[in-house]
């Protein structure tokens, strides 16, 4: 109490003052008209304005979680757009739809993937073996051997599988090889690096008829188990026919830049191990 009391006693005429200021100003504002209308609309402008920041500073500290949801949005549109893909669905015209129906009356869909979207945390490019590390695992439903694809292209394969994390070969690793072939050709081989250049891969066993040019798309062949049919995985650069070959040897520019990718998903064709198994089987007959 002394302490106020001293307070008032020291600083009693600026506090007398401010007072009177409040005071008046209530007074000016809630008996006048005219400044009572300017005091409102002053008011209702700050307000905003204060509304306004707070709203950016919430979407601002949102963003993490708004980030999150897309990745997943995407992620579940990705699939449904490559089992669409996938799905053997005659059209007679464009007026009635005859679906296609197996014996025990389901949709004929094969393949089918499940899309996981997932990050890259750790990248090597400049290696011979390079590796991916993604921040997805088996915890979050990644399977070994499953494919990993961007909105650009194609990034590589799923190897080990750990909780939380999965470990991957990139495209610029010797042994992923993708099955793919130029759009508009019905003639497939295989999509690899050589070794030596890291900006551009090679597509291999193409015939040497074929009037390949600069700048054609080379894309997933429907023979890949691991990739979704149709995904581009990157652009013709040169194709010639090396001396004494049948095929020609196309160089081809990645559309997915190994070095800068980030943003993934993980495709699992759900029939991959069935399917490798019964070939596996085939071939121990033969």
């Amino acid at each position: 109490m002394y302490s106020i009391l001293q307070l008032f006693a020291r600083h009693g005429g600026l506090i007398t003052l401010l007072i009177t200021q409040v005071v008046s100003f209530y007074l000016m504002t809630s008996q006048n008209g005219p400044q009572q209308q300017i005091t409102r609309s002053s008011w209702s402008w700050y307000s905003n304005w204060v509304l306004e920041w707070r709203n950016r500073w919430m979407d601002y500290l949102s963003l993490r979680d708004e980030n999150i949801r897309l990745k997943m949005e995407n992620a579940r549109l990705h699939m449904q757009l490559i089992n669409l893909h996938a799905s053997e669905v005659p059209v007679r015209d464009t007026v009635r739809r005859q679906e296609a129906f197996d014996s025990l009356g389901k949709k004929l869909v094969r393949p089918e993937y499940v899309v996981i979207s997932a990050r890259v945390v750790g990248n090597s490019f400049s290696g011979r073996n390079n590796w991916l590390i993604l921040n997805r695992g088996a915890k979050d439903g990644i399977h070994p051997n499953s494919g990993i694809i961007s909105r650009a292209g194609v990034v590589g394969i799923v190897r080990e599988v750990s909780e939380h994390f999965s470990l991957a070969m990139s495209v610029l690793h010797p042994q992923t090889r993708i099955s793919a072939m130029v759009k508009g050709y019905p003639f497939y081989g295989s999509l690899y690096w050589d070794g030596n250049d890291p900006r551009y891969l090679t597509l291999s066993d193409i015939p040497y008829h074929l009037p390949i040019r600069r700048g054609d798309t080379v894309q997933v062949s429907n023979y890949s188990l691991l990739f979704p049919e149709g995904h581009v995985a990157g652009i013709v650069d040169t194709a010639y026919r090396p001396q004494g070959s049948s095929f020609l040897h196309i160089r081809v520019r990645p559309t997915q830049p190994p070095a800068s990718v980030r943003e993934v998903y993980v495709v699992t064709n759900r029939y991959a191990e069935e399917l490798e198994n019964l070939t596996r089987a085939t071939q121990e007959k033969q």
